[in-house]
C-alpha cells in the first residue's frame, strides 16, 4: 500500500459502516488512509477512494460518498450468472456505477457502466433503525430513489465502483440478487426487467414486452451516455438530452429565421447558427474588405458602406481627397484646379506645365 503522507481526519458525520440495520462508528485513523472498523470488516479510505472490500451477494452495503470520490467494493462470483443490482440514491444525486472483472474500474476502463440521476428515478420512502453513539436506536424515514438493472457476470472477482459526480455528499446503497430464468425472455428484457415464466416484468420507468422503451424521461433520454456534466449522444441522435433524431432540427421553426431541411436549418439572409438564432451580416464576407461582428461589418481601412463594398475615395463625403464636404448641402467644395460632384476631375491645362 502506498503512503502519501496525508493526514486524514475522520469526521463523525461521514464514513460510517452500516451493518444489520445499525451504524457502527468505531474508527481508527492512520497517516495515509482512514480505517473504518466494524466487528468483522475493515473499510479503508484513500485519496478520492473509499474501499469496503468484498461484499457477499444478497447483502446490502451502504456508504456516504463525498463528491468526486469513488466508493469501491468487490463481488466474488463462483459461477457465471445474471445478477440484478438494486441501487438506492438520494434525490438530486448524480452517480456513475462502474463494473470491471479482475481490476478496479476507472472512468475510461470498465466492462459495464450505468449512470444514475436521482431526480429522475422512482422515489420510495423507507424506514430504518439508526443508532447514534450514546443514544438509543430511533426510527427515521428516508426518501430514496431506486434504480435496478441486470448484468451477466462471468465467474471471478468483480470490482464495483460508485462515483459521486455531484456537489454534495450522497448516501448510496446497493445489493445484488441472483437471477435464474433470465434467458427465457426476449432479449433478456434488455436488463430493464425481471423474467418470470418467459414474461418480462419491467422495472419502474420501462415499458414494452421486452422492457426496451422508457416510460419516463431518463438520463440522456436513453440515447446517449452521461459524462462530466453533459450527454454524449449515440449515432442518430442529437440535442442536449439526446432526444432529437439526427434527421430533425432541434428547433423545427429555426427561430423564425429559416427553414428546416433534413435536420439542418437553412437560415435566411442576415441570420446564422444551428437554429438561425444569431444575427449575421447581409454579406457575411463583408465584400472581402472587412469582418462581420454581431451582425455588423467592420471595414478595413480605405473601405466603407454597410457591406464594405465602397472604396472610400469614391465616397461623396471624401470628395476624392480634393475638396471639402458640406454636410448641410451634401455637396463638395472642390480645391483649386479640381471640379465635379466629387472633385474627381482635374482642370489644370497642359500648357500650364511646359515641361509636360
Amino acid at each position: 500500500m502506498h503512503l502519501f503522507g496525508l493526514n486524514w481526519q475522520l469526521q463523525e458525520t461521514e464514513g460510517y459502516a452500516f451493518e444489520n440495520g445499525q451504524v457502527k462508528s468505531d474508527a481508527t485513523a492512520t497517516n495515509a488512509v482512514t480505517a473504518l472498523s466494524t466487528e468483522n470488516r475493515v473499510y479503508f479510505q484513500e485519496n478520492n477512494t473509499i474501499d469496503t472490500g468484498e461484499v457477499d451477494v444478497g447483502r446490502r452495503a451502504v456508504q456516504d460518498v463525498p463528491p468526486g470520490t469513488f466508493w469501491r467494493s468487490q463481488l466474488f462470483i463462483d459461477q457465471p450468472q445474471s445478477l440484478k443490482f438494486n441501487i438506492s440514491v438520494q434525490r438530486g444525486a448524480l452517480v456513475g456505477v462502474y463494473g470491471r472483472k479482475g481490476l478496479p474500474p476507472t472512468h475510461t476502463q470498465y466492462d459495464f457502466v450505468e449512470l444514475l440521476d436521482g431526480s429522475r428515478l422512482i422515489a420510495k420512502e423507507k424506514r430504518g433503525l439508526v443508532e447514534v453513539e450514546g443514544a438509543a436506536r430511533k426510527a427515521r424515514s428516508v426518501n430514496v430513489h431506486e434504480a435496478e438493472f441486470i448484468r451477466y457476470l462471468d465467474s471471478g472477482t468483480w470490482h464495483l465502483a460508485f462515483y459521486n459526480d455531484g456537489k454534495n455528499t450522497e448516501q448510496v446503497s446497493y445489493n445484488t440478487i441472483i437471477i435464474d430464468t433470465l434467458t427465457e425472455c426476449p432479449h433478456n428484457c434488455h436488463g430493464n426487467g425481471d423474467c418470470r415464466s418467459g414474461t418480462c416484468h419491467c422495472f419502474p420507468g420501462f415499458l414494452g414486452p421486452d422492457c426496451s422503451r422508457a416510460a419516463c424521461p431518463v438520463l440522456c433520454s436513453g440515447n446517449g451516455q452521461y459524462s462530466r456534466g453533459r450527454c454524449l449522444c449515440y449515432s442518430g441522435w442529437k440535442g442536449t438530452e439526446c432526444d432529437v433524431p439526427s434527421n430533425q432540427c432541434i428547433d423545427i421553426h429555426c427561430s423564425g429565421h429559416g427553414i428546416c431541411i433534413m435536420g439542418t436549418c437553412a437560415c435566411n439572409t442576415g441570420y446564422k447558427g444551428d437554429n438561425c438564432e444569431e444575427v449575421d451580416c447581409l454579406d457575411p464576407s463583408c465584400s472581402s474588405h472587412g469582418v462581420c461582428i454581431h451582425g455588423e461589418c467592420h471595414c478595413n481601412p480605405g473601405w466603407g458602406g454597410n457591406n464594405c463594398e465602397i472604396l472610400k475615395t469614391m465616397c461623396p463625403d471624401q470628395c476624392s481627397g480634393h475638396g471639402t464636404y458640406q454636410t448641410e448641402s451634401g455637396t463638395c467644395t472642390c480645391d483649386a484646379n479640381w471640379t465635379g460632384p466629387d472633385c474627381s476631375i482635374g482642370t489644370l491645362h497642359a500648357s500650364s506645365h511646359p515641361h509636360l
